[in-house]
């Protein structure tokens, strides 16, 4: 455009001083002109030949770049191909007119791991434990011509896990705390600390009938204290209307069968312990928590009161004809599997997870991209269960309630009493 311009310059003062000359001055400067042509046309040429280049270039590093998340981001999607269908591709053409992106998902990004835990099931060296079943083969024993898993005391094979299981509190026993536990070289840790690797707790529907009905209270002392001895401590209880819930320790998530005995019974415990009681508690009315020395006066004047109001009093214990909270079913429902049995998941899907490391696991797809819509693939399990469930969510909706549509399990207390074991989780 500059050359185009300075040209423009030129010829237009060219003309003007011109005027005066004879036709024959004006006859050479146009002469001089037209020989100034072949070299701007050969500069445009140049100029738009350059310029398409440059397009062309962009255009191939686009699917230099397309190919590489193609070969090294498959999970990716490629949008818009010729017949607007985007797919991360892994060994295979999804049919668009006979196989959906489902179909095509269910065999592309199917799994298959290198250890069969039916034919080689968990091995644990302990004590031989019973439960009824487990999701994943788990065996507890020793066999000293294979290498096991884990084992609880102290590791004798390179490459098992050491376990560490207790249900005391950390303040009387100090190796039971997590950071401790990590620093000694424990791998997993199993106590009452929710935060623990595998959770083991005082709480369990088989050992409590959380839900067994309320007794008339027949007892003139407002309150029983939950002490040891021959008598039925539950069967007591009952005949009151408060309980004194103790426990040795203030310790987060050190809850008891002092807590849970009190439930059963029908009565409103009244709670010295772990700061967060309330996260086991059934209902936020359904105890009475003194955290502090400054509490108890508080907390006696709404005994009382509650003592005195049967109407109040009946709305602590509306959880027992209602139900107690998700959040508490859940909590309790953690104990509807064997703690050694939720062991050997923990153990399985460590093994599992290592696997998903290696390259071959990386290069899965895991989305389908037809039209405008993409249909994204998850492998889903329910707590207690090992293995994982197919399922599928549409981009158009990727909500909470369309992945509980897609979610094959349904828990139902009933249900989940079957498969309860006897004793401590």
């Amino acid at each position: 455009m500059g050359v185009v311009s300075n040209l423009r310059g030129l010829r237009t003062g060219t003309t003007q001083e011109s005027l005066p000359v004879s036709n024959g001055v004006s006859s050479a400067s146009k002469k001089k002109w037209f020989n100034f042509m072949p070299l701007f046309v050969g500069l445009v040429v140049i100029a738009e030949i350059g310029f398409l280049g440059r397009l062309d270039m962009a255009k191939n590093a686009a699917v230099v770049d397309s190919w590489a998340h193609l070969f090294y981001k498959p999970s990716e999607v490629i949008e818009g191909s010729d017949d607007d269908l985007g797919i991360g591709v892994l060994g295979g053409d999804l049919n668009s007119e006979s196989e959906s992106c489902e179909e095509w998902l269910e065999r592309e990004d199917a799994v298959t791991y290198s250890r069969d835990f039916k034919k080689e099931p968990i091995s644990v060296v302990g004590a031989d434990e019973e439960w009824k079943s487990c999701s994943v083969g788990c065996q507890f024993g020793f066999d000293a011509s294979k290498k096991h898993d884990a084992t609880f005391g102290s590791a004798s094979q390179a490459g098992t896990s050491l376990v560490l299981r207790s249900m005391e509190s950390s303040q009387y026993y100090a190796e039971n705390n997590i950071a401790m536990a990590r620093r000694r070289g424990v791998n997993i840790v199993m106590t009452t600390s929710l935060s623990s690797d595998v959770p083991v707790g005082y709480f369990s529907w088989a050992e409590y009938d959380i839900m067994a009905p309320v007794q008339p209270k027949t007892e003139n002392a407002l309150a029983a204290a939950n002490r040891d001895g021959r008598v039925d401590k539950v069967e007591a209880l009952k005949r009151y209307k408060f309980s004194l819930a103790f426990e040795n320790s203030n310790e987060e998530d050190y809850v008891t069968e002092k807590f849970f005995q009190s439930l059963v019974a029908g009565t409103v415990p009244v709670v010295v312990g772990a700061p967060n009681i309330q996260d086991f508690a059934p209902s936020p009315s359904s105890i009475l928590h003194i955290q502090e020395l400054t509490d108890v006066e508080s907390v006696a004047k709404t005994m009382r009161y509650l003592a005195e109001n049967p109407e109040a009093y009946n709305q602590s214990l509306r959880w027992k004809y209602e139900g107690p909270s998700d959040s508490f079913k859940a909590l309790v429902d953690m104990a509807a599997v064997h703690s050694s049995c939720r062991l050997c998941i923990h153990l399985a899907t460590m093994i599992r997870e290592k696997e998903e490391k290696s390259p071959s696991f990386k290069k899965r797809s895991c989305k389908c991209t037809k039209g405008s819509e993409t249909v994204y693939h998850l492998y889903i399990r329910e707590r207690g269960r090992f293995e994982m469930e197919s399922i599928f969510l549409r981009s158009s909706n990727l909500t909470l309630e369309a992945l509980k549509s897609c979610s094959p399990f349904e828990v139902h207390l009933a249900e989940s009493r079957t498969h309860l074991e006897d004793g401590k989780t």
